[in-house]
């Protein structure tokens, strides 16, 4: 260091300068000055001790597991299930889906085609990221569907202890699937030990829940909207 710049530090100890005072005086960083703003930057041969690579991401999707995917489930041996629940939910092209609480669900049920009982299902993929999948189930009262059925297939299949993949035919209107060859033995599902009803939470903010029947959604529904 320059005997200078020695004489500078040694004054500011002598003396006692306030430290805030003396970053006071620090010029700012402005733009056009780019060399400063690069000085910032962090070691990256550092940057693992700051980031934890167990850590997984707290948003939770409510979406059939990714194309491409390997995913499982936790199997439901007895009631009430841990992992897995019907909701009544709502959803519209375009906009992401809603659940709907039972009372206004059936008050609206009869004559809203957008309404349905869904299965919502916690799922985990290989990575080790959860999602929430809703699984339509056929009417009680009608034909049975393709999808809905196949669906249902892939779901037993994953209760059984395998990972397997949706693939999605879209000439016969279902989905076939592809078991791994990887075993829970040497994969194991790596289930968080957050509670279902918070991964719903997560999946459906407040916004996403109707709660009434003055909710805008129905609206929407009865008159349209510009969204």
């Amino acid at each position: 260091m320059p005997k200078a710049e020695n004489k500078t530090v040694l004054h500011a100890v002598e003396t006692e300068v306030d430290p805030v005072t003396a970053a006071a005086k620090i010029a700012p960083i402005t733009v056009g000055n780019p060399l400063d703003v690069a000085s910032l930057a962090i070691d990256q041969e550092h940057l693992e001790e700051l980031a934890d690579p167990e850590a997984k991401s707290s948003v939770v999707e409510c979406r059939r597991p990714p194309r491409g995917l390997f995913f499982t489930v936790r199997p439901e041996l007895e009631k009430p299930w841990k992992d897995r629940g019907f909701y009544w939910v709502l959803e519209m092209e375009g906009r992401d889906p809603y659940i709907v609480v039972p009372a206004i669900a059936e008050a609206k049920k009869d004559g809203e085609d957008t309404l349905r009982a869904l299965l919502l299902v916690r799922y985990v993929l290989m990575s080790g990221e959860e999602g929430i999948w809703p699984v339509k189930l056929n009417p009680p009262d009608g034909k049975s569907n393709a999808w809905n059925t196949s669906a249902l297939h892939i779901l037993q299949l994953a209760d059984e202890g395998k990972w397997v993949r949706i693939v999605s035919v879209q000439k016969q209107k279902h989905y076939r699937y592809q078991v791994s060859n990887k075993t829970f033995e040497n994969t194991p599902p790596k289930f968080s030990d957050r509670p279902f009803i918070e991964l719903v939470k997560s999946a459906f903010p407040d916004d996403r829940i109707i709660t009434s029947l003055d909710h805008q959604i129905w609206e929407d529904l009865a008159n349209g909207s510009k969204k």
